[in-house]
């Protein structure tokens, strides 16, 4: 045990040390000190385990120099050795904590005896920390182990809602959404260090609650979630901001590639297993070709042959409205696999194609979940059924969404444009301002308005800029500016290319009538 002495008398201090040195072997005197201050900097820079104190001293007394030290929060007892004997004085000292009042002059047995009742506190205190800590350990490792069971099963089993909630009691979280990444590791190297790096990453970076899962062949799963109570992510640029930061991040300091696939955010417990397979498949993916590290799977990728000229079809009736021959496409389809397959393999088949469904529609900005669980079918008729009621819910789905897209999505795409034409406007920018997917904007656009987004942009300049020389007495360079363009030869090429006129003819031309 570690002890401090301060007192303003030099002989007090040296008597003291004697007592300890002489008769309490297991006592070390790791400082001493004359005031009040010195009380204060020898138990932030010694921490001892006891301080034996006076009150009067010069400056700061004893009593003042225990409430600072008690009032920094540090964790130390003090025995009071004093000339005065005043109820004031023990009544104050008692309010701090103090285990020990002697009276001067300081008699060998009182002070010995004090010190052993003092270190005999001290130790069992110790020991009963000690028991908390290693306590908090085995509970926090134990937890960490049903996490990571609970995850286990998640990822990989068919579970009952009561299973579910059985597992609820056990987990000091709830899950309203979710979506998992999967990260494939370089060859080289040790999972565990692996493991701690990325642990040590997310704990400063990520913007959400999360679960690592267990390291196999490599592979490390990642849940990220939002209880009910939390706030409401957006999942997609959120997660996958963070995904190319880590891949960064590990390239620089590992000088190896990582890549990491992501997969599609759901809101409901049972169709995290989707997302986690989505993730699987993207990182194997990416890894793979070895030509970009982060990303979603590609539609195109996630069926072969056969089956993604078979979901192509079924995808384009079901987004054209044809709803009898989407509905006949997916009875062939289910027919195919109950007899070619077992029937929970074959539910798992119909899952992944309408997880694929899912996901082009979240192209086309339509958030749809699962309700069916494919997987609890008992029949090939009751799995033709509920397929069919997925594939109804999507085309309803799809027919709103065909009935807002002129005015509602691709409306306001087109207001946009029509607002920061003057603007450096990307197809990119332009599709997320609409909710849709780059690539099913500028299909979509080009289907509804007749017209290319880029030939759109140009054609709203152009007519921005006849207006402007029509009514104004602006240069040619200010006109060019105001419309979008940076450079007057190209704006001046543009313009003649769509009117058969340069500015400065279409200029003349207009304020000679």
């Amino acid at each position: 045990m570690k002890v401090a002495i301060v007192d303003d008398e030099a002989l007090e201090r040296k008597a003291l040390r004697k007592m300890i040195n002489d008769h309490l072997p297991d006592i070390e005197v790791v400082a001493e000190g004359a005031n009040g201050r010195e009380a204060i900097d020898i138990a932030k820079q010694y921490c001892p385990d006891v301080m034996l104190i006076d009150i009067k001293m010069p400056g700061l007394d004893g009593l003042q120099a225990i409430e600072a030290i008690r009032q920094d929060g540090l964790d130390l007892e003090f025995i009071i050795v004093s000339a005065f004997d005043l109820f004031d004085y023990a009544k104050q000292a008692m309010r701090f904590g103090v285990k020990e009042y002697l009276l001067k002059p300081s008699r060998k047995e009182e002070v010995i005896s004090a010190l052993e009742r003092v270190s005999q506190e001290v130790a069992a205190k110790r020991q009963h920390e000690e028991s908390s800590r290693q306590l908090q350990e085995q509970i926090r490792r134990l937890q960490t182990l049903v996490e990571s069971e609970w995850l286990s099963v998640l990822m990989t089993e068919d579970v009952s809602a009561d299973e579910w909630e059985r597992w609820k009691e056990l987990l000091p979280f709830s899950i309203a959404s979710g979506m998992f990444l999967v990260i494939q590791f370089p060859d080289a190297g040790v999972a565990d260090e692996w493991k701690s790096w990325l642990d040590k990453q997310l704990s400063g970076q990520a913007p959400t609650r999360y679960l690592i899962g267990r390291m196999a062949n490599r592979r490390l799963p990642v849940l990220f979630f939002r209880s009910p109570n939390d706030g409401d992510p957006a999942w997609k640029p959120v997660i996958q901001a963070l995904a190319l930061d880590l891949a960064r991040q590990f390239s620089a300091r590992y000088g190896a590639a990582l890549y990491i696939g992501l997969g599609s955010p759901f809101s409901r417990l049972d169709q995290l297993r989707s997302s986690y397979y989505e993730a699987l498949s993207a990182a194997h993916y990416y890894a793979e070709r070895q030509k970009a590290q982060v990303g979603f799977l590609p539609a195109e990728a996630t069926r072969a042959g056969g089956e993604a000229e078979r979901d192509k079809q079924l995808f384009e009736a079901l987004r054209l409205g044809d709803i009898e021959q989407a509905r006949l496409i997916c009875l062939t389809y289910i027919e195919e696999l109950a007899s070619s397959h077992s029937l929970p393999a074959a539910g798992r088949k119909a899952e992944e194609t309408f997880v694929w469904l899912g996901r082009l529609l979240s192209e086309l900005g339509i958030r749809y979940e699962r309700l069916a669980s494919f997987a609890s079918c008992r029949s090939a008729a009751e799995l033709k059924r509920a397929a069919l009621d997925e594939l109804d819910r999507i085309a309803a789905d799809l027919e709103v969404w065909r009935q807002q897209q002129a005015y509602g999505k691709l409306g306001k795409a087109k207001d946009y444009i029509d607002r920061h034409y003057a603007e450096p406007l990307t197809l990119e920018e332009v599709a997320e301002q609409a909710g849709i997917s780059p690539y099913y904007f500028s299909k979509l656009f080009k289907e509804h308005f007749g017209i290319t987004f880029i030939d759109y942009v140009t054609n709203v300049r152009i007519e921005r800029a006849k207006e402007a020389l029509a009514e104004t007495d602006q240069s040619l360079k200010e006109i060019c500016f105001l419309v979008g363009y940076n450079d007057p030869n190209y704006f001046s090429r543009v313009f003649k290319k769509q009117t058969g006129l340069s500015p400065s003819e279409y200029r003349k031309k207009v304020q000679a009538r």
